[in-house]
């Protein structure tokens, strides 16, 4: 039987076709996916992200402990702070890409994807000393992401003039709840996320939707995702995708001991070795995901993410390929699309910044 979120009753009074995502019955849209993403770029959408899975890391030791297992450096956010950062294997595998929130000196909340939270948790407790308590507290919390340039404005309108820096994450008190606002998302643009109770959530969502705020489904969720570059485990990472791969080594701090370094430390000095490109569609035609890749008439690799780009109005691509660092750039590359191969350019993965 697949689970529900706080906000399921609220989806189907809205309208919204729902999906399986994950065990999880999810709203992949309200109107239409272009309407919605349109709406997060131009003014603000909502998202019930609920299914995502929190993992609470505590003890003396818990900093020291994260900082062996993630790639990033934990120790460098202070409480309140926020970090992208990715766990991986002994052979430089993503486990998966996650958000780390620093609670409190000894007390960490990780925000993990959907599909991963069991193996995560699984992953994280057999690593775990002693000392070191980790708990899956996804029960206990909803997730709503509101972002958009007027995401600003609704934020106002409900917590008051709160200053918050991208990155960073602050407990407010709300109606007698406990709230964890951030200003975070995972639509490459202005947006914030709170985590609160699961009738407070539902409380809040209503309020946003009342207050002009769209509602926005997954489908929305993964064109703005694509549009800003932003990867998607699955697709830009998995067991046998590393970060550095993926174009993520700026996440990667190789000075600290951590699970797979010295594989990352090897590749990240590897000029001929798989990589992530964006692409451009020159002709016309739809990239979706596993289609083969040429350059110079050979085949490279292959799409991780494609499909239209609403806001920037393009036929877009991600695409994990294995080309010299410093080959020539003039030469096209090619997508084989349906038996016929599509000329593309070669472009940065950030297809909302160019």
């Amino acid at each position: 039987m697949l689970k529900r979120t706080p906000l399921y009753e609220e989806h189907l009074k809205l309208g919204a076709k729902m999906v399986d995502f994950a065990g999880f019955e999810m709203p992949i849209q309200y109107s239409s996916i272009i309407d919605e993403h349109m709406a997060v770029r131009t003014k603000s959408g909502i998202f019930d992200v609920s299914h995502m899975g929190e993992i609470l890391v505590k003890g003396e030791n818990a900093g020291d402990f994260l900082n062996g297992i993630l790639t990033n450096n934990i120790h460098k956010i202070k409480e309140g702070q926020v970090q992208y950062t990715i766990m991986t294997y002994d052979n430089g595998g993503t486990v998966d890409d996650l958000m780390a929130y620093k609670l409190s000196l000894n007390q960490y909340l990780l925000v993990v994807n959907a599909a991963n939270k069991d193996k995560d948790f699984e992953h994280i407790k057999s690593l775990a000393p002693a000392d070191v308590v980790v708990e899956d507290v996804s029960d206990d919390y909803g997730l709503i992401a509101i972002q958009g340039p007027e995401s600003v404005g609704f934020i106002k309108e409900l917590f008051g003039e709160i200053q918050l820096k991208p990155f960073n994450f602050r407990t407010i008190e709300f109606d007698s709840d406990s709230l964890i606002l951030s200003r975070t998302g995972y639509t490459g643009g202005e947006g914030f996320e709170v985590y609160g109770s699961l009738e407070m959530t539902r409380k809040l969502f209503c309020k946003a939707v009342d207050f002009g705020v769209t509602p926005c489904g997954l489908g929305a969720r993964d064109t703005l995702r694509f549009e800003a570059g932003l990867p998607l485990y699955g697709h830009e990472l998995g067991p046998d995708i590393t970060p550095v791969e993926a174009g993520l080594s700026r996440f990667i701090d190789l000075s600290k001991p951590f699970k797979g370094r010295d594989v990352l430390r090897t590749q990240s000095e590897q000029r001929d070795r798989r990589r992530l490109i964006g692409l451009k569609l020159l002709d016309r035609g739809v990239p979706r995901p596993d289609y083969p890749v040429y350059y110079d008439g050979k085949q490279v690799g292959k799409v991780t993410s494609g499909g239209f780009a609403p806001y920037v109005k393009e036929y877009l691509a991600m695409a994990l390929v294995k080309i010299p660092l410093d080959d020539a750039n003039d030469k096209l590359f090619e997508i084989e699309i349906r038996g016929k191969k599509h000329r593309a350019e070669k472009v940065s993965t950030n297809f909302l910044k160019g």
